[in-house]
């Protein structure tokens, strides 16, 4: 083989392993914008451009007593039977309640430290999908692939800030309650009827 040879066999290799290259980047696909709006994920290519939609007002979470985000009158078809308690969460900085029952937990955690884009920025483990608006605000699902029996409802109340409702059942008792997305929707649901008043 003449050097020449050797030197074009190179150049066709070296140019074969950036097309391979390319063509696995993980990164590719979904577009994000620069801002911190975040594009939603779980969106089709052709409407990866639209912006979430618009909130119908802001709601200033600081200051909001956790545990009287909802009200007693409305436990019970929250399949809820106990007061709520006050729990640190370090994960935001802040406290939120926590509603425990025989097979479930309900949570709601006011978030003052972030936005909703913290979760469709793609840098966290927890898997964010669109879904339809909570009482009209902007919400995505987060879900974790380890637990199955768990799944959040975010709500995006203003710039900066958004309503985490979680909502987790045990293994055994999934045909005593909805599903944990159905769960956690309800839950914030009920929590942002409160907040609107």
């Amino acid at each position: 083989m003449t050097p020449r040879t050797a030197e074009i066999r190179l150049v066709l290799c070296a140019a074969v392993a950036v097309i391979l290259v390319a063509g696995c980047n993980t990164t590719a696909g979904t577009p994000r914008p620069a801002s911190g709006a975040g594009a939603f994920p779980g969106t089709s290519p052709s409407s990866t451009s639209t912006s979430p939609p618009a909130r119908p007002r802001e709601i200033e979470l600081r200051g909001a007593e956790p545990c009287a985000l909802l009200t007693d009158d409305q436990l019970p078809a929250l399949q809820i039977d106990e007061a709520g308690r006050l729990v640190d969460n370090d994960f935001y900085r802040t406290k939120g309640c926590s509603w425990t029952v025989v097979g479930a937990n309900s949570r709601l955690i006011p978030v003052t430290v972030e936005g909703i884009s913290a979760w469709t920025d793609g840098k966290r483990a927890g898997r964010a999908a669109a879904t339809d608006p909570v009482v009209d605000f902007p919400a995505i699902t987060v879900t974790l692939p380890n637990d199955e029996g768990r799944c959040d409802v975010v709500v995006d109340t203003s710039d900066g800030q958004y309503l985490a409702a979680t909502f987790s059942v045990l293994p055994t008792y999934e045909d005593r309650f909805p599903a944990p997305c159905d769960g956690a929707r309800k839950l914030a649901e009920a929590a942002m009827e409160n907040l609107l008043k």
